[in-house]
């Protein structure tokens, strides 16, 4: 995410004004870079019907990916169900740059209407943030699963300012490596976001053991807008 943290509360007036627009032009620029897309998300796009949210629990290895700006900064992710007295949670995990072991946990939003059930929101909850960032919502939607082998999520993120949305897609597996009969099930669902499947990345699971671990939660890959933009 591209984010610049200043404090300009002992800046003169003319360095705080200067530092603002320094910081809209580069925010701006990073827009450019993330929204690549043009018009809004998808719409009426069909979700997996009659998802049942108690057999999607377990790990899940991302084996494919897409992300539409293009970039692909990390390997070995996981995806994990985690049941909490406060709620359910959906946990990231990573290897960033075959470096750093890093991790993302967010609240699932379940909707309450048994004919969206496949249409999970995530909230991310961040203490130190500025108030309008301590709570972040993006949406997690699952195209289409059989809860043994596969499974098919994207996330689509749209900004008015300029008129274009982001997508990111993950196909996961139970098991590290996903069989060719469940590939060919798991993209099917693309077409109708406009997905090519021939431009999926596959994962790169040969550096799994990163040099540095980190057990901190950091913000997600996948996510890196968090307000309208």
């Amino acid at each position: 995410m591209c984010t610049i943290r200043c404090c300009l509360y002992y800046c003169s007036p003319d360095h705080a004004a200067m530092l603002k627009i320094i910081s809209f032009l580069i925010c701006f620029n990073c827009v450019f870079a993330y929204f690549t897309l043009s018009g809004k998300c998808p719409d009426k796009v069909t979700l997996q019907e009659d998802f049942r949210l108690a057999d999607f629990y377990g790990k899940w290895y991302q084996s494919y990916h897409y992300s539409s700006d293009g970039q692909q900064q990390n390997n070995c992710s996981t995806l994990e169900l985690l049941t909490r007295p406060s709620g359910i949670y959906l946990n990231q995990s990573r290897v960033d740059r075959g470096l750093f072991h890093r991790f993302s946990i967010g609240k699932l939003d379940i909707n309450p209407r048994v004919e969206n059930a496949a249409r999970l929101d995530l909230i991310f909850a961040f203490k130190n943030a500025p108030r309008r960032l301590k709570t972040r919502r993006y949406p997690f939607h699952i195209l289409a699963t059989n809860y043994n082998y596969y499974a098919t999520v994207y996330t689509c993120e749209y900004s008015p300012l300029i008129d274009k949305h982001f997508i990111y897609v993950w196909i996961l597996s139970r098991n590290p490596i996903l069989n060719d009969v469940s590939k060919e099930l798991a993209i099917k669902p693309l077409n109708q976001i406009g997905v090519d499947s021939s431009k999926l990345v596959k994962d790169d699971q040969s550096k799994c053991v990163p040099k540095y671990y980190e057990d901190v939660p950091t913000e997600p890959m996948t996510f890196r807008f968090p307000v309208p933009i």
